[in-house]
C-alpha cells in the first residue's frame, strides 16, 4: 500500500510527470500510484462536497472514478500502461481525469508542433498570457475574458484578409490556449487569465500590443510575452497551457465548486492557425502494446492508504 498525504497538493509537477517521456516506465510506477492516489483522495472530498450540496450523481461519479485500475506491465519491455477504469471526465472536479487529459492534450500538440515546424522553418514559440481586472463574479469574467478575446481574434483575422489595420496578434501565425482562474494573491476576487502557446516568426511589440489589449478591454493593459528558452523542448510551455483543470483541484471545495458549476460545458481550451484541428482522445486510457506478453494488475483505492495490488495475472 501507498500512503498518501491528508491534504493532497497538485502543481504542476503532477502534469509534468504524467507527460514526460518514459511516464511508463515500469520504473516509475510507484509514483505513479502515488500522485494517481492523490488525485482519487481529493476527488472523495470533492464527492462529500457534491452530496451536501445535494448532487447525489456526481458525488457517485467522482467516488467511482479510479476505485479501480486496470494496468498491463509489458515486463519484457519494462513498459506499464493503464488499459482500463472507470473515468467519470469531470475534469474540473476530478485531477485523476484533469492529470489523464491534461497529458493526453500535450502529446496531442507537441505531435503536431513537430509537424509544423518540419514543415514551417524559422517559426519561434512563445507563452503568451493575457489578463483582465479581477472581479467578484466569475461568469461575468468569463464573459468579458473570452469576448474580448474573440474580438481581438476577429481583427487579426480582418487584417489578415486585407480588411482592417495590423495589430500585434496577427504575428501569431498558430496558437494553443486555454482559460484559466483563480483567486487573486491581493484582491480575493476571481482573476481570469489566458495562457497561450504562439508560434510566430517576429517580435512582438510589447508596448502596442499592450495598448490594443487595453482598447480591446477597456480594463487591462497586462500581457506578457515569454519567448520557450529551449525552442527544441517545448514542453513547460505547453503543460503551462494544460494545467488549467489542474488548477481548479488546488482551489478550496467551495471555489473548485463554483468554478465547475459556472464553466462545465464552456470551451476552456481553443486553437487556431496552424495549430487548428488537432484531435485529442477522448479516451483517458494508455495505448497498449500490441503483440507483446503482459501481466495484468488490478489496484484498488483503499482510503487513506493509496493505491494496493489486487490480484496479478499472466497473459
Amino acid at each position: 500500500m501507498i500512503p498518501e498525504k491528508e491534504n493532497p497538493h497538485f502543481d504542476d509537477s503532477c502534469l509534468a510527470a504524467e507527460s514526460k517521456v518514459g511516464a511508463d516506465d515500469a520504473s516509475g510506477m510507484p509514483s505513479r500510484l502515488i500522485r494517481y492516489s492523490k488525485a482519487h483522495h481529493r476527488a472523495l472530498h470533492m464527492a462529500d462536497y457534491a452530496r451536501e450540496r445535494g448532487d447525489v450523481k456526481i458525488s457517485a461519479k467522482l467516488r467511482n472514478c479510479g476505485d479501480y485500475l486496470l494496468f498491463r506491465n509489458y515486463y519484457t519491455v519494462g513498459k506499464v500502461r493503464l488499459h482500463a477504469a472507470q473515468f467519470c471526465k469531470k475534469h474540473l472536479l476530478c485531477p485523476l481525469c484533469a492529470i489523464r487529459r491534461g497529458a493526453k492534450q500535450v502529446k496531442a500538440y507537441l505531435d503536431r508542433l513537430q509537424v509544423i515546424q518540419s514543415e514551417n522553418k524559422g517559426l519561434r514559440a512563445s507563452l503568451l498570457t493575457l489578463t483582465v481586472k479581477d472581479g467578484e463574479d466569475l461568469g461575468e469574467r468569463f464573459r468579458h475574458l473570452t469576448n474580448s478575446f474573440r474580438r481581438m481574434q476577429h481583427a487579426r483575422r480582418a487584417h489578415l484578409q486585407g480588411k482592417g489595420p495590423h495589430i500585434e496578434l496577427a504575428k501569431v501565425l498558430g496558437a494553443v490556449g486555454s482559460y484559466e482562474f483563480k483567486r487573486g494573491k491581493n484582491s480575493g476576487l476571481w482573476h481570469p487569465h489566458v495562457h497561450m502557446v504562439v508560434l510566430h516568426r517576429d517580435d512582438f511589440d510589447l508596448v502596442k500590443f499592450a495598448k490594443e489589449w487595453k482598447a480591446t478591454t477597456g480594463d487591462s493593459h497586462i500581457l506578457d510575452v515569454t519567448p520557450f528558452h529551449d525552442q527544441e523542448d517545448p514542453v513547460t510551455g505547453f503543460l503551462e497551457v494544460f494545467k488549467y483543470a489542474l488548477k481548479f483541484s488546488d482551489m478550496p471545495l467551495a471555489d473548485n465548486w463554483q468554478g465547475y458549476e459556472t464553466l462545465s460545458g464552456k470551451r476552456l481550451v481553443f486553437s487556431f492557425g496552424l495549430f487548428w484541428g488537432v484531435q485529442v482522445p477522448e479516451d483517458l486510457s494508455d495505448e497498449q502494446l500490441d503483440d507483446l506478453p503482459f501481466i495484468e494488475e488490478l489496484y484498488r483505492f483503499v482510503f487513506g492508504a493509496g493505491y494496493s495490488l489486487e490480484k496479478a495475472v499472466h497473459r
